[in-house]
């Protein structure tokens, strides 16, 4: 036992973290603390950045990779699931577009862990970005959504995140660093005054939603270089 602990590095400690927040939502779901868990998955989703940036600058262990799948799959995954099925109830197309969305991050992540890397694009949507869009959406909701609009933007995520469709990869300080705000503006409003919560979310929500659109703006503009490379000088 004492092997696989000395095993561990400071990044493994943060996936770790990011696993515990995923368990954390899930109880905080049983207990009908709905937005304190989607606060915990965006926490989660903090972890799961710093994790990887940690790897590239201090190195990580033998196990780092196959253990943030693990915690992703914990998060991301089954932690946003069960908090829709809490939140939408048990109708049996809302239980059938979850359990889509499930299998798609899982299968997602299987192909991630076995794929060459790519230093500017995922192939297919981040199921991270999957959970955090669910959680957005949820603490921003007063009302509006029906289960069969959760349902059908469940199963928008799941086909998003088992395409091929590239997704950039957001690594660059001048993003991360305002990123970071838009994370922590919700979690931090949610602890001081959680009234404010569903306000303080929305530019999360809005920031999620043009990253789902964003490979049409990729492919545009890879239209317009190649055109551009067409015409003669």
């Amino acid at each position: 036992m004492s092997d696989i602990f000395s095993t561990l590095k400071l990044p493994d400690m943060i996936t770790l973290l990011n696993a515990l927040c995923g368990f954390g939502a899930i109880v905080a779901t049983q207990n009908g603390m709905l937005h304190l868990s989607c606060i915990l998955i965006l926490i989660a989703a903090i972890a799961d950045g710093l994790d990887g940036s940690l790897a590239r600058y201090v190195g990580g262990s033998e196990i780092g990779g196959a253990l943030d799948s693990l915690a992703d799959v914990i998060s991301f995954g089954v932690a946003p699931a069960i908090i829709i099925s809490s939140y939408m109830g048990n109708e049996y197309f809302t239980l059938a577009a979850v359990c889509f969305y499930l299998i798609c991050g899982i299968l997602r992540l299987a192909r991630f862990s076995i794929s060459k890397s790519d230093n500017a694009f995922f192939k297919g949507l981040p199921i991270t970005a999957g959970g955090i869009t669910v959680s957005a959406i949820i603490l921003v909701d007063k009302g509006y959504f029906q289960p069969i609009a959760m349902a059908v933007g469940c199963l928008i995520l799941g086909l998003l995140m088992v395409s091929s469709v590239p997704y950039m990869k957001i690594r660059s300080k001048k993003k991360t660093l305002p990123l970071t705000l838009i994370f922590a503006i919700p979690i931090f409003s949610y602890f001081l005054n959680a009234t404010l919560t569903s306000t303080f979310t929305a530019p999360l929500l809005v920031t999620m939603m043009l990253y789902l659109v964003s490979p049409l703006y990729i492919k545009n503009r890879e239209k317009e270089v190649h055109e551009h490379n067409k015409q003669p000088n």
